[in-house]
């Protein structure tokens, strides 16, 4: 594909990885973000999103000359590709908020020329790139989508944390409004990944027969991912299903898992083992495990959206809306043993000093998207808890510099996010020393023997 000059739109979790892909592949990149300290860290060739993997491609892009981060969009006015890569959060009443979406089609609309290619990769609702951004688009230039520019769809995947699935080998899906679109985006995306190039149906028809149907779920074989790999769709708004789909089946399974561990509880079961039983079956299953919350970018966000669409055609979808109950009640399930356990310790939740671990959504990253921290936090300063708040990636919650100064003086730990080092820490004190006499273990990361045998009183979600 010849080198055009990139734009990307916002510099976050996905936009910047993405822009210093393009950087490496030899693209000229303009990265354009409007929070200007954002943009004054890059300059000065360092990262604001803690990430091995993203620090890594940063440097590589920064080496090749071909990554300009902005904060002023007149730098945007002789691209030929724009990356929209802006957050696409739920608001107060969990519906979509496009407004930065808005803001990105604001940013790029002056600068758009004939035969220019404008990829949405946030998060949205199917139909949103037809029904909302290209009119948008529209009115703004006075140009035609499909006749004057190309409009496409590649939601992103970005999982932070993860050292093997990365930006650079991710499989990709696009759909755009018009077939020159797609395959043109398609064309974009196998230029920085280095994939193959599907077409969504084709997919369908390579699938191989089962040696055994016993699994009635399929007779096929699922195609594994090839790493690079973009999937043609023949739809922008399959392409803006997929994203929102794939989350809600998570969602929904979380859901499932965290409601098997509430069926454990009551029927002194163990579920982290039960689950590992079950994940010795080959076929027809996850695994998933239960938590105190689900949080970050997809799952706590993209079922909210893909419900809404879905309500507004006309037709409420009961089951998402009951995997978001579940979810949503996880942080208070894990309070009410936090208040069980304390009671059988003869201490109320008012007035006791409890510590709790973690604040990002999820291990080994710094992000704190919708964290399930936050509503604990909440409900446990309502009940007059005693907090002390200790978070290894991230200090702006910290109530103590030290993990052991955090749990000093308190008589409850409270997991919430299991980062590897904050847990391998955690093993190799002496807990009852430091004054510690239950254990809530949010993640189920902890092995309830070492503790009992500390004479501290243990509480997994789902666990014995």
């Amino acid at each position: 594909m010849k080198k055009y000059k990139i734009a990307v739109i916002g510099l976050g979790y996905v936009g910047l990885p993405l822009a210093s892909l393009c950087a490496v592949k030899g693209y000229e990149v303009i990265g354009f973000e409007s929070n200007q300290n954002v943009v004054d860290i890059l300059c000065a060739g360092k990262s604001h999103i803690v990430d091995n993997k993203v620090e890594a491609l940063l440097y590589k892009a920064n080496t090749s000359g071909n990554f300009h981060p902005s904060a002023n969009n007149d730098e945007l006015s002789d691209c030929s590709v724009y990356l929209i890569c802006v957050p696409t959060p739920i608001n107060s009443n969990n519906e979509p908020d496009i407004k930065p979406l808005i803001s990105a089609l604001d940013v790029i609309s002056p600068h758009i020329n004939n035969n220019d290619l404008i990829i949405v990769e946030s998060t949205v609702f199917p139909g949103t790139c037809e029904d909302i951004v290209q009119p948008y688009l529209e009115k703004k230039t006075g140009k035609i989508a499909g006749v004057n520019f190309q409009l496409a769809h590649c939601p992103e995947r970005v999982n932070p944390g993860d050292d093997f699935w990365t930006t650079e080998n991710i499989p990709r899906v696009v759909g755009a409004t018009t077939q020159e679109g797609v395959k043109a985006a398609a064309d974009f995306y196998v230029s920085i990944l280095g994939g193959q190039l599907y077409d969504v149906r084709d997919i369908r028809k390579s699938l191989r027969p089962k040696v055994s149907l016993a699994d009635t779920n399929s007779g096929y074989e699922i195609r594994q991912p090839t790493l690079g790999s973009v999937t043609m769709m023949h739809s922008i708004r399959d392409a803006e299903a997929v994203k929102a789909m794939e989350n809600t089946v998570r969602d929904v399974n979380i859901a499932f898992v965290n409601e098997l561990a509430k069926i454990s509880d009551v029927l002194n079961l163990d579920v982290v083992d039960v689950i590992d039983g079950m994940s010795t079956k080959p076929f027809g299953k996850g695994p998933f495990y239960p938590g105190a919350g689900v949080g970050g970018h997809c799952i706590a966000v993209d079922p909210e959206w893909l419900k809404d669409a879905s309500k507004k055609a006309g037709y409420m979808p009961e089951i998402i809306q009951l995997a978001r109950n579940t979810n949503n009640s996880m942080p208070d399930y894990a309070i009410s043993l936090l208040q069980d356990a304390l009671n059988e310790k003869a201490y109320p939740i008012k007035g006791t000093t409890i510590t709790v671990l973690g604040v990002a959504y999820k291990k080994n990253v710094d992000d704190v998207r919708e964290s399930p921290f936050f509503e604990i936090k909440k409900r446990l300063i309502e009940k007059g808890a005693v907090l002390k708040v200790y978070d290894s990636w991230i200090d702006s919650e910290n109530t103590a510099i030290t993990l052991e100064e955090a749990l000093k003086g308190s008589k409850a730990i409270f997991i919430v996010t299991d980062h590897n080092d904050c847990i391998s820490q955690l093993n190799q004190l002496n807990l009852k020393k430091l004054g510690v006499e239950v254990v809530i273990d949010g993640r189920n990361c902890l092995e309830s023997k070492q503790l009992t045998t500390q004479g501290i009183l243990y509480r997994g979600i789902g666990r014995r």
